[in-house]
């Protein structure tokens, strides 16, 4: 066993100020190794790549089993929607928001709020669900997401029903859309 000293775990606050705590783990000696060669491969220090891990751990991976998420290949995923209709891939995304995304949150968070909505979109659609890289800006009063997929035609028409009926279902919000067969574009008034 190789024994970790001085790992700092960050919580980052609203206003970006870092809080840590001192912590001193024992590691397997094999997982030590896997540690040194991903951190090394992601350019990260040890201490940076085990944040990393851990924060992934306290916002995704505990709630997995929870709220009934599992992990597919994305392949998997895109063949999946390229054997639906056309007319009926956009009404899949929409019944499917109309009840997971509500349950999901209000399960995850314990409220249902703009920022939880969007933390749910980002996070467990984006961040950690893979289903997309997410980015987002407010300009002239307009809450601006974009989400870039690989998932091709058909997963732009499902995520569009998806988030709009999201939207609709958890904070009565109507938005518009854009989709490429790689990205959809939302707008929300805020």
């Amino acid at each position: 066993m190789v024994a970790y000293q001085h790992i700092y775990l960050r919580d980052y606050y609203i206003k970006g100020v870092p809080n840590s705590t001192t912590r001193s783990f024992r590691v397997d000696t094999e997982l030590s190794k896997v540690l040194d060669e991903e951190s090394e491969r992601m350019g990260v220090s040890v201490n940076a790549l085990v944040n990393m891990i851990l924060k992934r751990y306290s916002e995704f991976t505990r709630f997995l089993s929870k709220i009934d998420l599992v992990v597919v290949n994305r392949e998997l995923l895109k063949s999946l929607f390229d054997s639906y209709p056309n007319e009926d891939i956009y009404g899949l995304g929409v019944t499917a928001g109309e009840m997971i995304p509500r349950d999901t949150i209000l399960f995850w968070k314990k409220t249902l709020s703009f920022e939880t909505v969007l933390e749910y979109i980002e996070k467990i659609i984006c961040r950690y669900g893979f289903l997309g890289t997410y980015d987002e800006t407010t300009q002239n009063e307009k809450r601006i997401i974009v989400i870039r997929h690989r998932l091709g035609k058909k997963g732009s028409q499902f995520l569009h029903g998806y988030l709009k009926s999201t939207l609709k279902n958890t904070l009565d919000l109507d938005s518009t859309f854009e989709l490429t067969e790689s990205s959809v574009k939302l707008q929300i008034t805020i």
